[in-house]
């Protein structure tokens, strides 16, 4: 049935037009908005387009805001493999935004814009549908993580390839030989039913998500602030200073394999957990940006000669960062497959 056909593509557009206009652009400019403040406080004149990528690819998969942006991001996680415990986080909170309408990472593509029709589908119209969704996933592959400066045009891609998928799917089923009319209206069904033919409910509001995101990039920052510090060469009895080796640490403070260091020669190279502080302007701004999300200064105050410098306050901090993400994570994910939260 044409009508069918293109009532349907009608409903997919009209949705997609609402997760454009209110999910994607206002994400993006929550996301500019929070960048600019970070680059500027760290005077980032220069990030590579790699670490702009991994930015905000992590920022997508740990505060998503909506389904939409967390099965985005799912196909970029690559893009971060080299940071285990960043990655951990992230996979944490995209596999919880997927569960909402019941996906995971190997599927998130097809079930966003087609949902659950291909368990119904099956035969040469099943495999057509297949191979649309294998083209879709391979042209949005790591589309999030490849030209920073076009955030908006990337998006934008993403959504109309998958909306393209479920034209494909639509087109398969009305072609469909081999399926019965009730059963093509079965498969309509379940497409109509896709996250991508419906419209999200309200719109991201990027004056509340731009701080929490901004808040996010500052605990990333401290989680990759610690590393394992080895004692390679004691300190001479007559002044000469030791040596020493360090490496970054993949694990996340709350993880059993957290290192947890050595003072005792006799069971292994000494070692300890180092940690560098951003410096002042940036804790300060730190402490406003915290304020203003979680009504609290991040950093415990100090004494008359400021923050206590003792290694295990900076450990504290690492700690809390991680905390932080999470709760960050909490807040800002979709309770509901078109629900939205900033």
């Amino acid at each position: 049935m044409a009508d069918r056909l293109q009532t349907y593509r009608n409903q997919v557009s009209d949705a997609v037009d609402a997760w454009q206009a209110n999910v994607c652009n206002p994400y993006i400019i929550a996301y500019n908005t929070a960048y600019k403040s970070y680059a500027d406080v760290f005077k980032k004149q220069d990030d590579s387009d790699k670490a702009r990528a991994e930015l905000f690819v992590t920022a997508a998969a740990i505060l998503p805001g909506s389904i939409l942006m967390a099965t985005a991001a799912t196909s970029s996680l690559r893009v971060i493999a080299n940071r285990t415990a960043v990655r951990l986080l992230a996979g944490r909170s995209t596999s919880r935004a997927l569960g909402v309408y019941n996906a995971v990472a190997s599927n998130a593509t097809a079930t966003f814009a087609i949902g659950k029709a291909l368990d119904i589908v099956k035969d040469e119209t099943g495999k057509a549908i297949k191979d649309s969704v294998v083209k879709a996933m391979s042209n949005t592959r790591d589309l999030l993580a490849t030209d920073p400066l076009n955030r908006d045009k990337q998006l934008n891609s993403w959504l109309i390839n998958h909306k393209l998928l479920a034209y494909d799917a639509a087109d398969a089923i009305e072609r469909s030989r081999s399926m019965s009319e009730r059963d093509k209206q079965r498969a309509y069904d379940l497409l109509r039913a896709a996250p991508i033919a419906n419209k999200p409910n309200g719109k991201i509001d990027p004056a509340r998500l731009s701080p929490k995101i901004e808040l996010g990039f500052y605990m990333l920052w401290l989680l990759d602030s610690d590393e394992l510090v080895t004692q390679t060469a004691p300190a001479s009895p007559y002044g000469g200073g030791g040596r020493y080796s360090s490496k970054p640490i993949d694990a996340l403070p709350s993880s059993k394999d957290y290192p947890r260091g050595n003072t005792d020669p006799k069971r292994g190279p000494i070692q300890w957990v180092g940690v560098t502080r951003p410096g002042g302007d940036v804790e300060d701004q730190i402490d406003k940006v915290h304020k203003q999300v979680r009504g609290s200064a991040f950093y415990a105050p100090g004494g008359w000669f400021g923050k206590s410098d003792v290694n295990h306050a900076r450990l504290k901090e690492v700690a809390e960062a991680e905390r932080v993400l999470a709760w960050l994570s909490d807040k800002t994910q979709p309770l509901a497959p078109l629900g939205l939260r900033t």
